[in-house]
């Protein structure tokens, strides 16, 4: 099945989108270790060394001055060409892709993943701090550009990659017997979920993120089980664990692709995560080795929590029109 796939790709046109966002993402990184080199500058870890470069190494030229705006803004523009060059590969695959056949779930998608990263960001900066922004433009509505661009990117990143991965047969394996989940399940998946949630506010400390990173998808997938949404528990119960197994990969696949964009840009986050003790200096870039995990099951909670999103949108975002569609 996977040969087939791939032989259909080969037969269509390949598409400008895919074209044009892989183009978007080397002009940005050409631009970035443009600026590095003209500069002299290596990765910047603190927001005291990011004024003094600023301060001391003002652009010369218009093609530093490019490039070092690229550099503070790497993460939604490299992030705006991801997405644009995913759509192609979507396309390449099946002839169309999730963007061209549900505009309106699409375009709604990406304002939830804005809204669903602010969660995230107000539960870190209010209670367990584990990461923070250094080099932020000082004029909001420089930031609020690209809040909205590096925000709006998330969600549908990572959904898009696990759905290229499924499409190419990635996961067909990942099927069992169907079974009656007990009506008491979701009720337990509900609590667990609700204490998971609430133990960052009782005990802030970056550990408990952790329990954050999986709170939501216990307390809100039950939601979606019982009003007849998609959800992780309904497709275990059928013996289909591929969709939960794509939500992980794009997870995983889209961390890897942010840390490495983040590490040299001059607008970026930083980690603090103590409680891994010496590990916490083998790093990937910025993130300590071990927080990688984190990702997948972050990829599973933005899809569990858009399902629940979806429940006040009905009428106004397309249904999802099979258990191997990711968005």
């Amino acid at each position: 099945m996977a040969n087939s796939v791939a032989s259909a790709g080969a037969r269509r046109n390949l598409p400008a989108t895919l074209v044009l966002g892989l183009a978007v993402i080397l002009i940005c990184e050409a631009l970035l270790f443009a600026d590095i080199r003209i500069s002299g500058r290596g990765p910047m870890h603190t927001e005291p060394a990011m004024e003094a470069f600023d301060r001391d190494h003002p652009p010369i030229g218009v093609i530093q001055a490019i490039a070092r705006c690229v550099s503070v803004n790497i993460t939604p523009l490299a992030w705006l060409g991801y997405i644009v060059f995913i759509e192609g590969l979507l396309t390449l695959q099946t002839g169309s892709s999730p963007i061209r056949r549900r505009p309106h779930h699409f375009a709604l998608l990406c304002l939830g993943s804005v809204f669903i990263w602010c969660v995230f960001d107000w539960v870190n900066f209010y209670s367990i701090r584990a990461w923070r922004y250094v080099g932020m433009p000082e004029s909001f509505d420089r930031r609020a550009v690209g809040y909205l661009l590096a925000f709006g990117a998330i969600v549908p990143g990572m959904l898009m990659s696990g759905q290229a991965l499924m499409n190419m047969r990635a996961f067909d394996w990942a099927r069992a017997p169907s079974w009656r989940l007990p009506r008491w399940a979701p009720w337990l998946s509900l609590i667990a979920g609700v204490a998971m949630f609430l133990w960052p506010w009782f005990h802030p400390d970056p550990i408990t993120n952790l329990t954050l990173w999986a709170s939501l998808v216990f307390l809100l997938d039950p939601i979606n089980y019982w009003v007849g949404r998609p959800s992780m528990w309904r497709d275990w119960e059928r013996g289909w664990f591929g969709r939960t197994l794509a939500c992980f990969a794009g997870g995983l696949v889209c961390g890897l692709l942010w840390e490495f964009w983040n590490y040299w840009a001059l607008t970026k986050w930083i980690y603090r995560l103590p409680f891994l003790g010496g590990a916490e200096h083998i790093r990937y870039f910025e993130m300590p080795v071990l927080g990688l995990i984190g990702f997948l099951p972050f990829g599973l909670e933005c899809w569990v929590m858009w399902q629940t999103i979806r429940i006040a949108l009905d009428g106004l975002a397309e249904g999802l029109p099979d258990d191997r569609s990711l968005l």
